[in-house]
Order: C-alpha cells, then sequence, then structure tokens
C-alpha cells in the first residue's frame, strides 16, 4: 500500500470530508433539526481526481450535437460527449449528452471505474462504519468531437453520503478526528493509497452535560435576555437598531483561518401565527440584508468568532398580520488536512422571530431626528391636538403626532336598520352601534366600553349587560381582516341620557424568558 503523500502531488486531486446539521432554537431548548428543510443531519465523503472547463453554454447537455452560436454565449458548439457520468456535479447524470468545454484534466492519481477498492481504513473511537460503501461517479469523455482527434478521458469520482434522524445517532457515528480512507491507484488499481482527513471539533446546539451548559444559542437581543411571546416567538421591530448575541463560537470549536459565518433573517412565509419549528422554504427570501430581493443574501462576519450582528434599521417592513423569520447563523468550515484533503462541515443555528408594531419603532419613523427627548413620551402632546402620542399611536389609522390637523377621528354612535330574514318576512328593529378597530401593535391593547347616564359614574360593558350587547372578534390573518370591538343596543329605540366610552391600555405581554 503506497503511503499518503508519497505520490499524491497533484492539485487536481482532492478529498472531502463534510458534516452538517440544522438547529432550532426555542424557549426550553436548541432542538437538532438536521439539514435545510430536511429533518436529518448529513455525512458526505467526496474525492475527485480531473476536472472539466465547461461554458455556459445554454445548450449544454443536448442529446444532439450542436453547432456554434456566440450570440447565446456557445463560441465554439459542442466539443465533448459524455459517455457516462455527472460532469457539472448537480447531482444528475449526463449519460449520451453533448457539451461544450474547453479542457479537460483527466484522472492521474486515483483509478476510475474501481469503487471496490475504495475503503474505510481507520477513524476514530466511534460507531463510524467501516464497511461504508463508495459509489461511483467516473464520468467519461469524449473530447474534440470536431476534429479527427477525438479522444477518450476519465474523471475519477467516488463518493458516499449518509443521513441522520437524530443528533445522538449522528454523534455516534460521528466524531472529531482522524478518519482514513483507501482508493486505487490510477496505474496500478491493485494498490492502494490511502489518504487521511481530520474532522475537527465544530459547534453544536447548546445542551446541559453534566450540569454544564455548553453549544451555540441566541443569548441576547439589545443587550437584554431573550424575552419570548407565549406561542414560541422572539419578538422585534425592525425599525429600530436590532444587536443579537449568541455563544458558542469560542476559540475552542471554532478555526478562525478556516471558518467563515454569516447571519441572515429568512421569511417565513404563511400562515402568520404557524408554529415556530416549522420549516422555511429552501428557497425562502431573505428579509435581511435584502439588499437583492427577491433572493438570498447573508453578512458575512467579520470574524469567525464574533459573538453578535446589529441590524441597522428599515430592512424589514411592518406589516398587518406581522411578517414572521428565522434569524440564521450559518458556519462553513474549508479546512484543509492536507495539500488534497479538507473538513468541509457546516452548522446552522436558527430562531424564530416575529416582526412587530411597538410604540418605539414608530417614534422612529415619526419624530423629525432632533426631536427633544420629552416631546417623544408616550404622554407627550407636541402638535398641542389634544391626544398623546400613545393615542395617535394607537390610533386606527395612526396619525401624525406632530401635526394638529391629524389627530384619531371621533367615536360616533350609528343606527343600523333592521333587515328581513325572508322576502316574507317583517324586517327586525335595528339598533345602535359604535365600533373600534383594534391596533395591531405589540404589546397588544386591551379594550373597554363603559356606559354612563351622568358622566361621573361609569359600568363596564360585559357579555350580560341589560342594554348593550358586546361583540368582541380578533383579527384573521387569512382574510387579512382586523380584529374589531363593538356595542350594540339591545333596543331599536334608546330613552333617557347616556354617554358611552371607550378605554384602552397596554396589556401585559405573556412572555416568557429562555430557560437556562
Amino acid at each position: 500500500m503506497l503511503l499518503a503523500g508519497s505520490s499524491l502531488g497533484f492539485g487536481q486531486l482532492s478529498l472531502s470530508f463534510s458534516t452538517g446539521a440544522t438547529y432550532r432554537q426555542s424557549p426550553s431548548e436548541v432542538s437538532f433539526r438536521g439539514t435545510g428543510t430536511s429533518s436529518s443531519g448529513t455525512f458526505g465523503v467526496g474525492l475527485l481526481d480531473g476536472s472539466a472547463t465547461i461554458t455556459p453554454c445554454p445548450t449544454n447537455g443536448a442529446l444532439a450535437w450542436f453547432a456554434a452560436n456566440p450570440l447565446i454565449g456557445c463560441p465554439q458548439g459542442a466539443t465533448a460527449y459524455i459517455v457516462g457520468g455527472d460532469l457539472d456535479n448537480n447531482g444528475v447524470r449526463d449519460d449520451f449528452s453533448y457539451w461544450e468545454i474547453t479542457a479537460v484534466t483527466p484522472a492521474v492519481a486515483i483509478a476510475p471505474d474501481s469503487p471496490f477498492a475504495c475503503k474505510v481504513y481507520s477513524h476514530p473511537p466511534c460507531g463510524f462504519p467501516m464497511d461504508l460503501g463508495f459509489n461511483d461517479g467516473t464520468t467519461t469523455i469524449y473530447f474534440n468531437v470536431q476534429t479527427e482527434a477525438t479522444s477518450e478521458y476519465k474523471i475519477s469520482s467516488y463518493s458516499n453520503s449518509k443521513t441522520y434522524g437524530s443528533r445522538a445517532e449522528m454523534e455516534t457515528e460521528l466524531v472529531p478526528g482522524l478518519y482514513e480512507f483507501l482508493f486505487p491507484v490510477r496505474r496500478n488499481p491493485g494498490v492502494t493509497v490511502k489518504i487521511p482527513v481530520i474532522h475537527r471539533l465544530i459547534p453544536e446546539g447548546y445542551r446541559k452535560q453534566n450540569h454544564v451548559g455548553q453549544g451555540f444559542r441566541f443569548t441576547k437581543l439589545n443587550g437584554s435576555p431573550l424575552v419570548w411571546s407565549a406561542d414560541g416567538y422572539v419578538l422585534l421591530d425592525p425599525r429600530v437598531v436590532n444587536t443579537f448575541e449568541w455563544e458558542g463560537t469560542g476559540i475552542e470549536v471554532m478555526m478562525p483561518l478556516s471558518d467563515v459565518t454569516y447571519f441572515s433573517i429568512l421569511d417565513f412565509g404563511a400562515p402568520y401565527g404557524g408554529d415556530p419549528l416549522r420549516n422555511a422554504s429552501a428557497t425562502a427570501p431573505t428579509l435581511f440584508p435584502g439588499f437583492a430581493a427577491p433572493g438570498t443574501s447573508r453578512v458575512l462576519l467579520s470574524s469567525a468568532i464574533a459573538t453578535s450582528c446589529t441590524l441597522p434599521p428599515g430592512f424589514i417592513p411592518i406589516a398587518s398580520p406581522p411578517k414572521e423569520g428565522v434569524a440564521q447563523f450559518t458556519m462553513l468550515r474549508s479546512a484543509a488536512t492536507s495539500s488534497v484533503a479538507a473538513d468541509n462541515s457546516q452548522r446552522i443555528f436558527q430562531m424564530p422571530l416575529r416582526f412587530v408594531d411597538t410604540y418605539e419603532g414608530w417614534a422612529v419613523v415619526s419624530f423629525k431626528p432632533g426631536t427633544p427627548a420629552s416631546s417623544r413620551e408616550k404622554t407627550a402632546d407636541p402638535d398641542k391636538d389634544g391626544f398623546t402620542n400613545w393615542e395617535e399611536y394607537s390610533a386606527v389609522p395612526k396619525t401624525n403626532p406632530m401635526l394638529a390637523s391629524s389627530k384619531p377621528a371621533a367615536h360616533t354612535l350609528n343606527f343600523v336598520k333592521g333587515r328581513a330574514t325572508r322576502s316574507t318576512t317583517a324586517a327586525t328593529p335595528g339598533f345602535w352601534e359604535m365600533k373600534t378597530i383594534k391596533a395591531d401593535v405589540y404589546p397588544a391593547i386591551s379594550y373597554e366600553y363603559e356606559f354612563s347616564t351622568d358622566l361621573q359614574t361609569w359600568r363596564t360593558i360585559g357579555i350580560d349587560d341589560p342594554d348593550w350587547l358586546l361583540i368582541n372578534t380578533d383579527a384573521d390573518p387569512a382574510t387579512n381582516t382586523p380584529g374589531e370591538i363593538k356595542v350594540q343596543s339591545k333596543h331599536a329605540q334608546l330613552t333617557g341620557v347616556g354617554f358611552l366610552r371607550v378605554k384602552k391600555a397596554e396589556t401585559t405581554p405573556q412572555v416568557q424568558l429562555s430557560t437556562e
């Protein structure tokens, strides 16, 4: 058996060892979710010896030869015929198709068409399978098919991949350490060469072991511990500056020279109020950074061991119902073990978000820069129209706190005529009605109707009120219908003196802190 490195000085030869997993954070735990939109973790090992330079010709992959067409980006036409294999490494075989390529570098170190000779030589103490089978991805190319000197070239490719349904299963088979693989030598397939690769320690999701917490998790938003909604979302207003902080990216698990990290926020999409642990679409558009839309993008963090990312305001619009998304920290590793082998693992850590309309965010866009802090207070009335800033913020629609002519509309009591249920029946007497559209803000607002005969003593109108029917409906995100609270008189005629008013107040949010 040849020694690794003794005859492997070929820049075209590469061995990739990779693991992948995604974790989703909730108030109580950071749960293993696998990779992407699947429910499993991944392992992959792949060897490639050789390459082909493919032009961006749109007719590549055609089943018949095609001529040169510079106007569409095919200056030479088909120059190669693929006898078998996956030329562009997209997971789809390209057997019996024509391509425009400009160069081929055939395999020179590893023999093609010999998957039976590819084996596991050694691994760290763990459950990693010694009988790991390899798939043969050898690509056979006829090159220079436009000439009388058509040549056959082979690119050697071997791979194996596996999925894991749980973190425990994945950690049983994959641990940090030295893994060694055997591959057949190009000039003598009966001889194998050993190629080692080191799988290094990598961040995993936070958990406690022996009462000690370790691993990645988001820890703070804007300097304070995470506060979750009752249904499992971290709430934030994207109109203010938001800083996310996390732990678990220390130097003991990160490789600053070979690891890169990114931060982004993906659009959760419909339905609003869905399961915060649901999978986002594999093609979900990016809400942040969102410089290009539609599409996906992410911010490359300044250091692999960075522990925070600050979002400037204004990238994510406020909507009703509120948008929901996923904060995503992505770590990609490309750690070379030798000139031919590398650990190319990745980890993704997610946290569900809901983007809400808060007074602080409304103030950012409602007051001009330089407005005194005293004029921005909830109880202030800088335009002297008789309504506080909070009353203008909580109105539907909202009004301008700096313009006296812009103020919440007064409530009115209107008569609703009775209607016949059928053409042959008499109409009902009708009733008087007052209604209020609920503001979709955070913290939520409580609404209460009160009735008085003297403006001194007020009674709350409840479900058993003798004179008024209380109707309280929540917003319906499916139809984009806002919530509403209204009262209707139980009699068509109102007698005596009476007054109605609506009381509004911020509610105490139903929240829960992250479990330590």
